[in-house]
């Protein structure tokens, strides 16, 4: 595990983060580069050498994609590679009839083919499947490969190269195993498994979580699609809800392969009241024993608001009413929090902490053995198209990484809720010159209670927090956009890694739906910062200097008018309240001060 005294110097525009073959980040520095990499600017897309995997493809996807189309594509021609038919026809089902409406790419212009592969190291030659479509279909192609994230991996990419002039049409259309690191996905179950049951919020359980339990896929947007597929295709009732604002594509797979979906966006006890009477008038309504919905979906806590909604009575409705609750531990981490209390399902994105260096992909969902559906669960798991698809190399990573898993929260933890603790003090309620409006964090949220609890109790090696992540929102997207360029940390995609990542949430996800974001109270003026292992001193320094630069553009390089005697004594920097254990005389003064 790293240990870093001052925070990394960030590389150049468009440069891999960190420095590895399969990074799942890129360092976008100023605010005006995510904005032009969010439109698809060639400036940055030009220089851009790695990006998040379901976005960015891997030069050796790229290759592979090429060599295919070239050989056997028609002229204007494109394809993408998956690892199962089933995802191939999936894709061209998506492109035929998009979920939105809108007019789909003609039967004959897309053709789902089968083609054998050699693979670096193995006998056997390995069938993959590739879906051929229109160039100028790209686009809906690749939000398919984003929004599932069923597509081939970068490292079995890599892998086939040296032997992919000699692809060849495959004999027959059936899968093929991926060539598979059993033993590591065995561990990675079982460490899995271990931590879920690890200081349970309401005592020892009668069923403890089995490695049996645990599935495994490429990436956690793959485990929720996979999920979605399965709950859908296999409970009674006819939709879906998601209840309280969640990373967006889990809403958008919802949206687009639930058979129906109910949104209900702030997560508060006054929307759990309409579900409630939802509930009621559709179970009124419903054959006799057929529950109203088929599953409600969370998170712990949300992404990017840090917001937890009431998961025990979300747990109480299903109980009564015979839904399937499943809950999204990625943001709290299982470490910290303890859902099997409360969730039938427990879904994870392994590419964040647990693998915490952000250079392989991952999922995994957790069928609860005390459920009363656990049977029924893992029967439909069992029946869905993803086994043995997490490919050998990236599992060996991914249970390297996952080793220190424990450690390396702790620091997380103490890192953000440091950082929380500095930040917190400087915001408009307290000063209202200050360009610092909220800042949002699993501790501060109106939603705090319900995050607390369920949170795990202290053990003797680990005390359990608020998680990696703290959202900062400002007066305005001038004061927002300073603060970024000042920060010196890496800026990019994902969280949970070893460094700092900064991202201007809304302006990349949500750049083309600002106004409905808004609505639910993600203003375009947020940063989310991901804590990495960094020396607190040195993260409080870095956002200490940004704020510097957002104060000047509310009150000007000079501090503006004078300030009343309240906000000029009103943040003391190294006064111990505000920096707990940090020294003032190192601290460089706040100009002007807030």
């Amino acid at each position: 595990m790293p240990a870093y005294s001052t925070v990394p110097k960030p590389p150049s525009l468009g440069h891999r983060v960190p420095d590895r073959p399969h990074a799942v980040s890129v360092h976008l520095p100023r605010w005006r580069d995510v904005v032009d990499f969010s439109a698809g600017d060639s400036r940055v897309r030009s220089v851009q050498k790695g990006g998040y995997p379901r976005s960015f493809l891997h030069e050796a996807i790229v290759t592979a994609h090429r060599v295919l189309a070239e050989k056997f594509g028609s002229d204007g021609q494109s394809c993408l590679l998956f690892p199962t038919r089933a995802y191939a026809l999936a894709c061209e089902r998506y492109l035929c009839a998009p979920p939105d409406g809108s007019a789909g790419v003609a039967a004959q212009e897309v053709s789902v083919r089968p083609f054998s592969f050699a693979v670096e190291q193995h006998a056997d030659r390995m069938t993959l499947h590739a879906a051929f479509f229109p160039k100028d279909k790209a686009k809906n192609a690749m939000i398919f490969w984003r929004l599932t994230g069923c597509g081939i991996s970068s490292r079995l990419a890599q892998d086939m190269l040296p032997g992919l002039e000699s692809v060849s049409v495959a004999d027959s259309a059936a899968d093929t195993r991926l060539p598979r690191d059993e033993a590591s996905e065995k561990t990675i179950r079982e460490r899995l498994a271990g931590l879920l049951d690890r200081a349970p919020v309401d005592g020892p359980r009668e069923q403890l979580v089995r490695p049996e339990d645990v599935f495994l896929y490429p990436t956690g947007m793959s485990a929720i699609y996979n999920c979605t597929l399965a709950l859908g295709g296999g409970l009674p009732g006819a939709q879906m809800v998601v209840f309280g604002f969640p990373y967006e594509l889990t809403l958008k797979v919802q949206e687009d392969f639930a058979k129906a979906c109910t949104f209900y966006g702030f997560g508060t006890d006054e929307e759990l009241d309409q579900f409630e009477h939802l509930l009621a008038s559709k179970a009124a309504a419903a054959p006799p024993g057929e529950p109203p919905i088929q599953a409600v979906w969370c998170e712990c806590a949300s992404n990017p608001l840090l917001r937890t909604v009431d998961l025990d009575r979300v747990r109480r409705l299903a109980d009564r009413y015979g839904f399937v609750v499943v809950v999204d531990d990625t943001i709290g981490s299982a470490a910290n929090v303890d859902v099997l209390g409360v969730a039938d399902i427990v879904a994870t994105s392994l590419t964040k902490t647990f693998s915490g260096y952000a250079d392989v992909m991952g999922g995994s969902l957790v069928v609860n053995p005390c459920s009363a559906h656990h049977s029924r669960l893992r029967a439909l798991l069992l029946d869905g198209t993803s086994h043995g698809t997490l490919y050998r190399t990236d599992a060996a990573q991914l249970e390297r990484n996952s080793r220190d898993y424990l450690s390396r929260t702790a620091i997380l933890n103490q890192n953000a809720s440091y950082l929380v603790s500095l930040l917190s003090p400087l915001t408009a309620s307290h000063h209202p010159r200050s360009p610092l409006s909220h800042v949002y964090h699993p501790s501060t949220c109106w939603s705090a209670a319900n995050y607390a609890a369920r949170m795990r109790a202290p053990t003797a090696d680990f005390a359990p927090g608020f998680g990696y992540l703290l959202t900062l929102e400002f007066c305005s997207v001038e004061a927002a956009g300073a603060f970024f360029d000042a920060l010196r940390v890496c800026k990019g995609p994902s969280i949970g890694a070893q460094v700092t990542l900064a991202l201007p949430y809304v302006q990349v996800v949500f750049a083309q739906e600002k106004a409905w974001a808004a609505r639910y109270g993600l203003s375009e003026a947020i940063v989310r910062i991901s804590v990495g292992l960094e020396d607190k001193t040195a993260l409080a320094m870095a956002c200490l200097e940004a704020m510097r630069a957002a104060d000047a553009t509310v009150n000007g390089e000079d501090g503006g008018e004078e300030r009343d005697a309240a906000d000029a004594a009103g943040v003391e920097i190294g006064r111990e309240a505000v920096i707990s254990g940090l020294d003032s005389a190192s601290l460089p003064p706040l100009v002007p001060q807030i």
